[in-house]
């Protein structure tokens, strides 16, 4: 399952400024006061997305919430990987071994480092960007790698370039002051650009000993994890999601995409006891439910984006799902939501 650590969730609730029963926050991520203060926990990425998206609804169009809860981050509140980055002899030692222990933390991205050229580039690689809580929570990691970097560097810390795949609307002065320059919209890649200078400089209490300590601590932890491969039966599920706003695809087009003859497809799907139409009716349900959360999709383009050609099939398909009609779950999402917030009929 992709998944962060709730550190980041409760950072955005505590600046999520202009809601103040922060405890309806917690309900809508499913967590008590005492799980939330427990960075082990790990909350699953779309519900993740989900707050970031209610909390913004509620300052648009001027976001800052994300870039407050970036500046507050520290290393220490980050565990052994914190205090593994803050005593790095360099931020290009730190950014060289740290990007294999971001899964700790952070289940859904993954990172790279290395040397383009003048600059050196840390890059961060997500799933389909998706809706305006991927966006926030994209800049909020590259806002939180920085203020990390600050901490182990100097305050005075600049990227020479900063830039974001998805395009952004709203006001970005937040961005700005956090970053230090003008972030790029519709890039190929999501990263911060450094000079070489910046990440060859030691850092402020690097101590070599210490960060190869710390690092055989984190190699051991990473033998802890639990495997974080996707089931078949999951990856089916995935794949025939990304088809649906072109019609339902055939068993044939999902086992091509995956690699796999269509008879050796069929038969890992019995031998878990799933047939291709079941999972085909999975997708379609987690899409449409995840795509009524947001405020920007009509039920009309809900159908159309999983695969319906009527949206009066796609309400009955919904309402054999769920029990309620799309407009009842968006009414129930409605009231649950935070004061300020809201859902597009």
């Amino acid at each position: 399952m992709t998944s962060v650590s709730t550190i980041y969730a409760k950072k955005q609730i505590e600046n999520a400024d202009q809601i103040p029963d922060k405890g309806k926050l917690l309900d809508l991520i499913g967590l008590t006061p005492e799980m939330i203060d427990d960075p082990s926990v790990m909350v699953p990425v779309a519900t993740y997305h989900a707050l970031m998206e209610v909390i913004a609804e509620s300052e648009l169009p001027d976001l800052k919430f994300h870039m407050k809860t970036c500046q507050s981050m520290r290393c220490d509140e980050f565990g052994v990987f914190g205090l593994a980055f803050k005593s790095a002899p360099t931020l290009r030692h730190g950014f060289q071994r740290i990007w294999r222990y971001t899964r700790l933390h952070n289940r859904f991205a993954s990172f790279s480092a290395m040397q383009e050229g003048d600059r050196f580039c840390w890059s961060m690689q997500v799933p389909d960007p998706g809706g305006i809580g991927s966006f926030l929570s994209r800049e909020a990691a590259m806002g939180t790698t920085l203020t990390l970097c600050r901490e182990t560097t100097t305050q005075d810390l600049k990227p020479c370039h900063v830039q974001f795949v998805h395009e952004r609307q709203g006001s970005i002065e937040a961005l700005v002051e956090h970053f230090g320059c003008e972030p790029e919209f519709g890039a190929p890649s999501d990263a911060l650009h450094f000079d070489l200078w910046d990440v060859d400089q030691p850092c402020a209490i690097g101590d070599a000993g210490v960060w190869r300590y710390l690092i055989s601590h984190l190699d051991q932890m990473m033998e802890k994890e639990p495997d974080q491969e996707p089931s078949f039966e999951a990856r089916v599920v995935e794949e025939i999601a990304k088809l649906l706003s072109g019609g339902v695809p055939q068993l044939s087009e999902v086992s091509k995409n995956m690699g796999l003859g269509g008879r050796t497809f069929q038969r890992r799907l019995s031998e878990r006891g799933h047939s291709f139409q079941s999972l085909t009716d999975e997708a379609r349900r987690k899409l449409a439910q995840q795509l009524i959360r947001s405020s920007t999709y009509s039920f009309s383009e809900i159908a159309f984006l999983t695969g319906f050609s009527e949206q009066s099939a796609f309400s009955r398909a919904f309402k054999r799902w769920s029990g309620q009609t799309p407009k009842a779950y968006r009414g129930a999402l409605r009231e649950n939501a935070p004061a300020g917030s809201s859902l597009a009929e």
